[in-house]
């Protein structure tokens, strides 16, 4: 006997409802946000000094984790929230470096950068899955800074 299990797609992931309500995190306002990793495209604005954020590193936690957001910055369209852990930089691993490697990771973007991020909920639970965050999982949600009035020059890509 066939058994119909309800889908909801999240990206470019699809999950059972079941699942979908496991990374579900109750906000309080009776909406929710999905516990996924968070690939924040973030781009300089003509407009404002820098991408609008600070980095720092936390005492007794590895890593590097996103410190101050700038209100109607780059980094806020893009997503980046205060406690956001790094784990990848325009699409390298982080997990090992210091803070004036990430620094430079971030500056060798030129007019934009790529961070994937995990906040403390998504990170506790990716930990529990005993699953590792990378750019490449499916369910990786992309968000970006870029406007529509904004000329972005993106280089062709590399064949």
């Amino acid at each position: 006997l066939a058994q119909c299990v309800s889908v909801r797609q999240v990206g470019r992931a699809v999950y059972s409802q079941q699942v979908y309500n496991s990374r579900k995190l109750n906000m309080g306002d009776g909406e929710g946000s999905i516990l996924l990793p968070r690939l924040c495209h973030i781009v300089r604005w003509s407009d404002f000094n820098g991408y609008g954020f600070n980095l720092h590193a936390e005492k007794g936690k590895a890593g590097q984790f996103i410190g101050k957001v700038d209100e109607g910055s780059p980094a806020e369209k893009a997503g980046l929230k205060q406690g956001d852990r790094i784990v990848e930089v325009n699409g390298t691993n982080i997990g090992n470096e210091n803070h004036q490697q990430v620094v430079s990771r971030i500056k060798a973007g030129g007019e934009e950068t790529r961070l994937l991020v995990v906040d403390n909920e998504t990170d506790e639970l990716y930990k529990q899955e005993k699953k590792i965050v990378k750019g490449d999982l499916p369910e990786v949600r992309f968000l970006t800074a870029v406007r529509e009035d904004d000329q972005i020059e993106t280089p062709p890509a590399v064949v």
